[in-house]
């Protein structure tokens, strides 16, 4: 041991006095961090529909699972951070109305003197309660511990949110920009070598293999290189929640240590499960996992009113899943239609449509016309519009940004002479090149909306 692991007199005061006045600013804390929470998920909605729509390339495979994972996963931890905290502060509270009572009555609770029991039952009384005094030591520790146990999972949130960044990074920059196979020998070389750090884990955190030499060598350097990582990832915080990490390590006896975490991660991930479901049914209103009906379906756009459809019954501040018109029930002989352009969307017609070799002679104006002139020609090529039975020769599509999340698409305002009253379909696809199996185009759906139109008398 170094001087350094023992604190001098006035040092040790200091930490004393800092120690007994801690009840306040954990309140504080506890409810200013709570007030934030409360605050994260509509922030976390919006930036999670932005990343959607904005910057998602596919919406298949883990490249699509990984945001409602991460998206899930975060909403589980605030809400168990939430708890946490609202935990710390009642207790705390708890605690203040205990020191206020002691203040009042200095000498506790006196057993004997308690009316309405017998001598055997103030006897019991005292020995499974004891003094007050004790009582409110006991609770300030418990209180200590739940508060430290909130900023070691704030850590644990952290680091949860960054692996899911970087995982999600990777597939957004480094998946478009190689080839398939490459693709596949990167996946499988970076399951490998996860593979390969767990399997280190698990073995050189056998007993046998640290107490021998060789094995308490590579035991250390592979926790040194762990904590460079986790200090990297965590911008330099790793070190400070080591220190409630490896208070709690060396007080609480390692069987009960491993059962306590096993048991958290049960419940947490318990939570996750069910908050993911949720998260399923609340972001896809089509997914019916536990109010399904027997001959209710919600998957054919044809038969399904999607609010998101529709700008009248939209809500303020949502995405256009897909396209939206301006009502379910229209009284005008016409359609404003907006159609959206996720990233998503864009991949598809990224390899539709190939941009031609411009000349070298065009000045940058003149070379952001033609592109754009040229851009347009080719969206209106390749969206087909159809109102029933009749494709729309001349979609007259224009670039739009809509509503005030300004999400980008097309727009336009459709005149369809064979509009019925009472119910019609929109049907919104992409024109494919080649024709299918039947000679007929091909075309791949993007929607389809119903509506009613109810002509003015």
């Amino acid at each position: 041991m170094n001087d350094n692991s023992t604190l001098q007199p006035e040092e040790q005061e200091k930490l004393r006095e800092l120690t007994t006045q801690s009840w306040n600013l954990e309140l504080a804390i506890s409810g200013v961090a709570m007030f934030a929470i409360l605050q994260l998920p509509d922030l976390l909605d919006s930036a999670f529909a932005s990343l959607k729509y904005n910057f998602l390339l596919r919406t298949d495979g883990f490249a699509g699972l990984l945001p409602p994972l991460a998206y899930s996963m975060i909403r589980t931890a605030l809400n168990v951070l939430f708890l946490a905290f609202l935990a710390n502060f009642v207790m705390r509270a708890f605690w203040v109305g205990l020191v206020g009572l002691l203040a009042v009555f200095p000498s506790g609770i006196h057993y004997d003197r308690m009316p309405f029991s017998t001598p055997q039952t103030q006897q019991r009384m005292a020995n499974e309660l004891g003094p007050l005094d004790r009582y409110i030591l006991w609770l300030d520790k418990r209180c200590n511990i739940v508060f430290a146990i909130a900023f070691q999972f704030v850590s644990f949130l952290v680091v949860v949110s960054l692996l899911y960044v970087l995982c999600l990074v990777f597939y957004l920059l480094v998946q478009p920009n190689v080839p398939a196979h490459i693709w596949l020998g990167i996946k499988i070389g970076v399951g490998g070598i996860v593979g390969i750090f767990y399997v280190a884990l698990i073995v050189l955190s056998l007993k046998k293999v640290k107490e021998s030499p060789t094995g308490a060598r590579l035991h250390d350097r592979f926790t040194r290189a762990t904590q460079s990582f986790m200090g990297i990832l965590l911008l330099g915080m790793h070190r400070h929640t080591t220190y409630i990490t490896n208070t709690f390590y060396s007080h609480i006896p390692q069987k009960r240590f491993t059962r306590t975490f096993a048991i958290f991660m049960t419940v947490f991930f318990i939570a996750f499960l069910v908050e993911y479901v949720t998260d399923q049914a609340r972001n896809n209103r089509r997914v019916t996992l536990f109010s399904s009906r027997y001959l209710y379906t919600a998957r054919v756009d044809s038969l399904f009113v999607n609010p998101s459809a529709y700008d009248n019954q939209r809500p303020e501040g949502e995405f256009v899943e897909a396209a939206s018109i301006q009502a379910d029930v229209i009284r005008e002989p016409y359609l404003r239609l907006f159609i959206a352009y996720p990233r998503a969307l864009d991949t598809l017609l990224t390899s539709l449509a190939k941009e031609p070799v411009w000349p070298d002679t065009l000045s940058r104006p003149e070379l952001r016309r033609q592109f754009a002139a040229w851009s347009n020609q080719q969206i209106n090529q390749l969206i087909r519009l159809a109102v029933n039975d009749s494709v729309i020769a001349r979609p007259g599509l224009l670039f739009a940004q809509a509503g005030t999340l300004q999400q980008r698409g097309w727009q336009t305002v459709l005149v369809p002479g064979n509009l019925v009253t009472g119910r019609n379909l929109l049907r919104v696809s992409i024109n494919r090149p080649g024709p299918d199996s039947l000679g007929k185009a091909k075309t791949e759906d993007i929607i389809t909306i119903p509506f009613w139109y109810v002509p003015e008398s």
